[in-house]
Parts: C-alpha cells; sequence; structure tokens
C-alpha cells in the first residue's frame, strides 16, 4: 500500500495545478518571472473569434454591466495582452490556450509570465506588463490580500484587468471577474455524493480558509448537506495540496473510523486524500472540484473510491476571458461578472471527457 501510496502522490505531484489559488502563496521575495509572448503573423480580424463552447461557458447573465470608450491599441499595430497567474500548472496552461488561440486569430499579441507563488515577483511581473505597455491584464492572483500594489499599479495606469478564476480582494477595482461558480461547485459535489449514499453518513471537509474561491466551495457543500442525513464530522485546511491532503486525512482517517465520505475543495487535495484511504483500505469516498486529468483517470478506474468531481471548464473560462476583454477595448457594453458553469463528472460519465487534458 506504500507503494501505491507514493507513486499516486509522484503522479499528483508531478501534474499538479491548483486552480482557484488554492496553494499556500510563497512569500520568498522577487524571483525572475518566466516570460512567454506569442505573435500573429496574420492579418488582424476584425472582431474575436468565438465557439459554441464559449457560448455554453457562462452560468448566468451578469446582472451589471459598463461600457468605456473603444481604445485603439497603444502600439498603434495591435493589442499587446498580458496573462499572469499564481504559478505554474496545466489548469492555467489550459485556460492561457484558450485565450491565445483567439489573441493569435485576430492578429494580436500576448505576453504570458507567472506569478511564481510569490506576490512580489507577481508585482514586479505587473510592472513589467505596464512597461510594456500592454492593453490589458488577465490576472489570477497569487494572494487575494497580497495582490493589492499590483491591483492599484493596473488601475493608477488605465490597463483594464480580467481578473480570473479567483477573485482579488478589491474585486471593485478590477473591470470584470471570470471564474467558475464555486459555491455551485460544492453544492452538486454534495448533491452527488447525497445521490451515491442515500442513507446519509459521517463527512470530513478539506478546505483552504484563507482563499475566497476554497471558502465558496466548503460553504456550498456544507450548506447543501442542511436537512440531510449527512453529519461535517471534521473540517481542516489542506492547503489545496496533495501532501497536506494526505497528511490530514491519515488523521481523519484515524478519528473517524466510521467515516463515509470526504470532499476536498479541490482534486488536488482531494488526489493527497486518495492516497492516504487507498492506503488505508478504509472504504470512504471522495469528491473533489476541478476535474483535473489525473483524477479523472482515477474516478474512470473500477471501484476508485474517488467517486466524483465538481468539473471547471478551463476551455470556457479561458473563451470568456478573451471575449470580454475585447468587448472592453471595442467600446461595447460587457457583463462585470462572468459565472462559467461546473458540472459533475463521475464515473457514468467520465469517457465523455478527455483524460489526459482539461474539458
Amino acid at each position: 500500500m506504500k507503494k501505491v501510496l507514493l507513486i499516486v502522490l509522484c503522479v499528483v505531484l508531478a501534474c499538479s495545478a491548483v486552480a482557484c489559488s488554492a496553494e499556500a502563496p510563497a512569500e520568498t521575495g522577487s524571483a525572475p518571472a518566466t516570460e512567454s509572448v506569442a505573435v500573429s503573423e496574420e492579418p488582424k480580424e476584425t472582431e474575436p473569434a468565438t465557439t459554441a463552447e464559449s457560448a455554453d461557458a457562462s452560468a448566468s447573465e451578469a446582472v451589471e454591466t459598463a461600457q468605456y470608450e473603444a481604445r485603439e491599441p497603444k502600439n498603434g499595430d495591435h493589442y499587446v495582452f498580458g496573462f499572469t497567474e499564481w504559478g505554474a500548472g496545466s489548469f492555467f496552461d489550459s485556460v492561457y490556450g484558450a485565450i491565445e488561440e483567439v489573441v493569435l486569430q485576430n492578429g494580436d499579441e500576448i505576453i504570458h509570465l507567472e506569478g511564481q507563488s510569490d506576490s512580489n515577483a507577481q508585482l514586479q511581473v505587473i510592472e513589467d506588463f505596464i512597461s510594456q505597455d500592454v492593453d490589458a491584464v488577465f490576472f489570477n492572483p497569487v494572494d487575494a490580500e497580497a495582490c493589492k500594489p499590483a491591483v492599484q499599479a493596473l488601475v493608477d495606469a488605465g490597463i483594464p484587468i480580467i481578473n480570473f478564476d479567483s477573485a482579488v480582494a478589491d474585486i471593485e477595482l478590477v473591470d470584470t471577474f471570470v471564474a467558475t461558480d464555486n459555491y455551485k461547485a460544492g453544492q452538486i459535489a454534495a448533491e452527488q455524493m447525497m445521490k451515491d449514499f442515500p442513507d446519509g453518513g459521517k463527512v470530513a471537509v478539506l478546505d483552504y480558509p484563507i482563499n475566497t474561491a476554497a471558502v465558496d466551495r466548503a460553504n456550498g457543500f456544507i450548506d447543501a448537506l442542511k436537512g440531510s442525513n449527512f453529519e461535517v464530522v471534521a473540517q481542516f485546511d489542506a492547503s489545496g495540496k496533495p501532501e497536506t491532503g494526505l497528511s490530514v486525512t491519515e488523521d481523519i482517517l484515524q478519528a473517524h473510523s466510521d467515516l463515509t465520505a470526504i470532499f476536498a475543495i479541490n482534486d488536488e487535495s482531494g488526489m493527497g486524500a486518495y492516497a492516504a484511504v487507498v492506503a488505508s483500505g478504509d472504504d470512504v469516498a471522495i469528491y473533489g472540484v476541478n476535474g483535473n486529468p489525473e483524477t479523472k483517470v482515477e474516478i474512470a478506474k473500477a471501484d476508485s473510491p474517488y467517486k466524483a468531481t465538481a468539473a471547471q471548464s478551463t476551455i470556457g473560462m479561458g473563451q470568456q476571458s478573451i471575449e470580454v476583454a475585447y468587448k472592453i477595448l471595442k467600446g461595447e457594453e460587457f457583463p462585470k461578472q462572468i459565472d462559467v458553469a461546473p458540472f459533475i463528472i463521475n464515473a457514468d460519465n467520465v469517457n465523455d471527457y478527455p483524460l489526459d487534458g482539461w474539458q
């Protein structure tokens, strides 16, 4: 069992990408960022490309809209976008890929600089974007509070901010926020669990209290259980990490031998819980959020303890983000918030989605 546990963790740690910034930021000082620049040589289109997937990704109509004057490209030739996320990972690679595809189709340019899990490094990234006269920035913060100087710098420079996946603390300062409805994600995970175990039982929650998206997921899950036969007997901070999910779950399993299920606010900590459950041999079901490729592989296995994940569409998130960015720059009316609908992936439908990539 120890061998299985180590193999599972090695796979998770090698492939892991913690969506919703659900990993503790490492405030270790500024470090040079990794840069990638994509520029299209094709003639510029007059409108951004759209797809059926992007149209279907929006969960609901935003209640508030805004509209600015149209903005010409600062360099007079084509628009230049900046993209920064908390750190490297397949989740953000997929979001970026969906954005980059449209940018290049329109003959525009995008600069990609990681935040490296360090708010100081991400502030340096933003300062680099400002010095390069980008026209708009796609921003996923390392830390909701610690990113305030970066957000303010963009506001002072008059650069539109498309905040995606995890909200900044000063949400009123960004131009739009594009994210999965995280409360709903927790809710549908709970609904799936109650469907799988109609008699109820005892459940533990692996949360991440400093992250707004993670808090929403945990609250959605717990609120959905009200009036049911399920009892939350343990709730611990797993920091959104597989190794922490592993150690916390080991403690939970020792304290609660009659546990029915575990809910993790992301699949990364959920995979840590999975490793602990497999090693222990206990019959405990696991539910998570994200729809990571490695998690879908486990869900697809016969009799897997990983029963379901409330999946996010990274492709839809990217498509919605670039669509609203062009609306801002072209002077069109745009929503101040876009919710991308989560959906359940379980053993019944997992093979409808790519197991080697994001949906």
